[in-house]
């Protein structure tokens, strides 16, 4: 934390004492014991500006303060025993830093080590040296952590003044209000005049009787003393009374409920520094500066936002949502009070929309399992559904303090971020790199200092993160300064599961575009470059494998960025962050922030090589067991105690049936889920070394068996797909010895030849081995979703996309305002044979739907098969007709005749406005091809 400390030098004579105040911060680094103490020493301006607390005087009388439960002032014993100086004196008009003598004590009650700090910031205030019976007599003690505490210093119970200034001064108090200025704390003292009562005559009177004055002290008769700074401390305090009872007699000071407005506030009187006191009425003291202002507050609650990236080609890449989005905002219109907002998010999501991503969905709050909901007593299938969770997705709260007078903004904030989980595929964060920095140059290139980037480079790379914060470093002296009460980040986890990418199909190919599917083929063969040329990961495009060494480490590359980069669920546990009394920049937050959250992700980096499917993903297999255990310990304790709960048996041999089931579900299924991971890495990298791209490429295409596929994986289901597998591997190997050599010689003749018949017998050997491997994973993901049985069923709608691929319209694939029916038809259309065609329109005719692309025109059954395919230049006109019984038909009349002797196909419709909504988007698209 950070604590205020006095340093005191004496210079000569005792006139010469300087006070001095230093911000001493100290950070205990966690885990690195005393070598983790970092302790930074600052000086604080004498006068109080951007200290952490500070003393202002506006009243005439000198006022001298301590520190509560300090016996003495470490200084006094060095000023020639003087008792008097025990204490730091404010002269009227002066504001100074305020520190502490003794930064620690030890506590006054048994068992205590040490005082808090609310009690070393308790501060003895009196109207006369502390050590003097005035300063007994008007001694009060206020406390600089309390906001708003206050005190009252009577100058009527002063005995140097005479007994006649002192009942003048019955109707006056010396108010003294702890208020805030900005970053700082600040007492401020200020005269206020108090109704006077019988009582305070009559405790002047008893007061004079009980304890008379001697004649040598009294300040009327009082000799010359030797001491100067006595005869100065005396004569100061007389002017004052004497001008207190003035502004009393005229009418100039305000009342206690005025005087506290002013001193909390900082208002009227105490705007101004130095005061100027006089005999006379000082005409400003009721200048109407104090109105508080008006509190003003807004809350607005929104179901959520979308906002969706597009690229330059153009195709959607990504849809952010946000969902249950609620700001609220509060402040004072003369910024006199603290503003506070507050920012909720209920559900951020990150879906994944370029094409054959392995994690559709790229983050999302990371939700409780099944067995937590059931602990919790919450059925599965009644949990709330879309886009909501436990607790918010993100938590922001910030409170602005008034602004301080060197323009330090001060604040306290807090954020809570949900457990996230997080899916990534190579080509995914390349492909957001380049929209990223298409953007920049697009940019850069409106301004006139940049053009073409983005089309001149064979590499895109991300960000150089030293050179950023280089360059952030380099600007720190321009940025203003930030004083922070309190940050404080919560601790979250993030679970990482990270893929390669899967090649594209043709159709795929033809419409992201050659620079997009580039970028794929080149993640697929591990051209990815690291290093400091190509800032933290870039990938290489366009390259190509042309001797026999360039193929072997083509093949090594491959298999390496496969092994090194597939992780499936590690676990990141991110410390939180707590800032107190910190001051600094936008930068210098930034850099400390980012060397935190760089340490945390250092630290899991054992988790995260424990994750590595090429090693099984041992941490997972530890999870598991570590499930199983517990539950198995866990589960007949909860049914025992139920069972006395409710003295039945039976909740115990529930409780023990449980454990025992679920520590062999997490056995077994961890053992297979390990071995599945190292099979299929296996199968993966035997495929590049076929040194068949083709089959690579189909194998990727394939559907897989997965435990969180759309239909619960069983034994059965997986030995019937690691069969069907493996038959196509031998039948890939045998008929590759014939096909390979003859599309060889057809390409690069007799040297293709060569080639074909070299990769033919490796894919004789190497398929079917493959096939042998798929057909072992899929049956262990087969026993595994039959032990699990459906558990991830029910929260399956939870991980799926918001909503389908944005529609692009026509050629030019114009931008239009989203529409679902259009998105479910472009997303149906790409894996059709018109896949590769930019989507136009599609018309729903209840049981058949007609998609057309700019080209074709394609009428698809209800069950999906395909009834019609036309191109549009083959069409010469379209009509409607009603039938006899019942309906509508579309008859397309073709400029050639069809092999059965026809020139005619029809599409029959039930409705005419659907059918004449067919015949018009036909007619428009056929006079556009025209």
């Amino acid at each position: 934390g950070m604590v205020p400390l006095r340093v005191r030098r004496i210079d000569g004579s005792i006139n010469q004492l300087s006070l001095r105040s230093i911000r001493v911060n100290v950070e205990l680094q966690p885990g690195t014991g005393g070598s983790g103490t970092i302790v930074s020493i600052r000086d604080e301006d004498p006068n109080g500006e951007g200290s952490l607390f500070k003393i202002e005087n506006h009243s005439p009388f000198q006022i001298f303060v301590s520190q509560d439960g300090v016996l003495a002032n470490p200084a006094s014993g060095l000023l020639r025993n003087d008792t008097s100086l025990s204490c730091d004196m404010v002269q009227p008009g002066e504001r100074t830093s305020y520190a502490l003598d003794v930064p620690w004590r030890q506590g006054k009650y048994a068992g205590r080590t040490s005082a808090s700090v609310s009690e070393l910031l308790l501060l003895r205030c009196a109207l006369a040296p502390l050590s003097t019976r005035d300063g007994v007599e008007s001694t009060k003690v206020v406390c600089f952590s309390r906001v708003g505490d206050s005190i009252r210093l009577s100058p009527s119970r002063l005995s140097s003044v005479g007994s006649y200034l002192a009942t003048e001064l019955l109707g006056v108090r010396v108010l003294g209000v702890i208020g805030t200025d900005g970053p700082t704390r600040t007492l401020r003292f200020i005269l206020m005049q108090k109704e006077v009562t019988p009582t305070g005559y009559f405790g002047n009177a008893m007061r004079d009787t009980i304890s008379p004055m001697p004649s040598f002290m009294a300040a009327e008769s009082a000799p010359h003393n030797n001491d100067d700074d006595d005869d100065d401390r005396t004569k100061a305090l007389l002017d004052a009374a004497t001008n207190a009872s003035a502004l009393l007699n005229a009418g100039s000071l305000p009342d206690e409920r005025e005087a506290t407005k002013q001193a909390f506030f900082g208002t009227g009187i105490c705007k101004r520094l130095p005061l100027e006191m006089s005999g006379k009425a000082n005409p400003n003291l009721h200048e109407d500066n104090i109105d508080p202002g008006d509190e003003v507050s807004c809350e607005l609650q929104m179901k959520g936002f979308l906002f969706s990236i597009i690229d330059s080609s153009p195709t959607e890449l990504a849809v952010v949502s946000l969902h249950g989005v609620r700001v609220g905002a509060s402040w004072n219109t003369l910024g006199k009070e603290y503003a506070r907002s507050t920012i909720v998010v209920g559900w951020l999501q990150l879906d994944n929309h370029c094409p054959n991503s392995v994690y559709p969905v790229a983050m999302r709050p990371w939700m409780k399992t099944e067995e937590s909901w059931k602990e919790e007593g919450v059925d599965i299938k009644h949990v709330e559904k879309p886009f909501t969770a436990d607790r918010p997705f993100l938590e922001l709260k910030i409170d602005f303090a008034p602004r301080h007078r060197t323009g330090i903004q001060s604040l306290s904030a807090g954020a809570s971020l949900h457990d996230v989980e997080i899916f990534l595929d190579l080509a995914f964060i390349l492909r957001m790199q380049r929209w990223w920095l298409g953007i920049q140059d697009h940019a850069m290139g409106a301004s006139g200092r940049s053009a073409g980037f983005i089309d001149s480079r064979e590499s895109w790379d991300l960000p150089n993160i030293e050179h950023l914060l280089m360059r952030r470093t380099q600007t720190i002296g321009q940025q203003s300064m930030m004083y922070f009460h309190r940050l404080t980040i919560l601790p979250c986890k993030v679970r990482l599961s990270v893929a390669p990418t899967n090649c594209l199909t043709r159709h795929q190919e033809e419409f992201e575009g050659e620079e997009a599917s580039a970028i794929h083929a080149a993640v697929r063969k591990g051209d990815l470059l690291v290093g400091e040329g190509s800032g933290v990961l870039g990938v290489k495009i366009g390259s190509k494998n042309q001797t026999a060494i360039s193929v072997v480490q083509g093949m090594l590359k491959s298999i390496l960025v496969d092994a090194l980069l597939r992780c499936d669920g590690a676990s990141l546990n991110f410390e939180g962050v707590a800032l107190f009394n910190h001051t600094s920049n936008s930068p210098q937050l930034v850099t400390y922030l980012g060397a935190h959250y760089l340490a945390s992700l250092i630290a899991n980096v054992p988790s995260l090589i424990g994750s590595l499917a090429a090693f099984g993903n041992p941490l997972g297999l530890i999870r598991d067991l570590g499930d199983g255990v517990s539950d198995f310990v866990n589960e007949p304790v909860k049914g025992f105690k139920k069972s006395f709960e409710e003295m039945d048996p039976s909740f115990a041999l529930s409780g023990v049936a449980r454990g025992t089931g679920s520590l062999a579900r997490h056995t077994v299924g961890g053992f297979v889920d390990s071995a599945a991971m190292l099979t299929e890495t296996a199968a993966k990298n035997m495929a590049v070394l076929t040194l068949d791209r083709r089959y690579a490429q189909r194998r990727d295409r394939v559907m897989k068996l997965k435990a969180n596929d759309a239909k619960a994986a069983t034994i059965l289901k997986g030995l019937e797909s690691g069969i069907q597998k493996l038959v196509n591997g031998v039948l890939e190997g045998v008929t590759g010895v014939v096909s390979k050599p003859i599309r060889g010689a057809e390409r690069s003749g007799l040297e293709g030849f060569a080639k074909g018949v070299g990769k033919g017998l490796l894919g004789l050997i190497m398929k079917p081995v493959i096939g042998t491997t798929d057909l072992l994973t899929d049956t262990l993901i087969g026993v595994k979703g039959s032990i699990e049985g459906d558990n991830s069923q029910g929260m399956l709608s939870l991980y799926s996309q918001v909503r389908p691929r944005r529609a692009l319209y026509g050629r030019d694939r114009v931008v239009k305002p989203y529409r679902i029916d259009d998105a479910t038809a472009a997303t149906i259309q790409s894996k059709l044979c018109i896949g590769g065609e930019e989507y136009l329109s599609h018309v729903d005719m209840v049981k058949n739907v007609a998609l057309m692309s700019v080209k074709r025109l394609l009428v698809l059954s209800g069950d999906g098969e395909e009834l019609i395919l036309l191109r549009f230049k083959d069409i010469r006109k379209v009509e409607v007709m009603p039938q006899d019984d019942e309906g509508f038909v579309i008859t397309i009349f073709l400029h050639e005749v069809k092999p059965d002797g026809s020139d005619i196909e029809k599409v029959e419709c039930e409705e005419e406005r659907t059918a004449n909504l067919l015949c018009e988007k036909l007619t428009e698209a056929i006079r556009n091809t025209s």
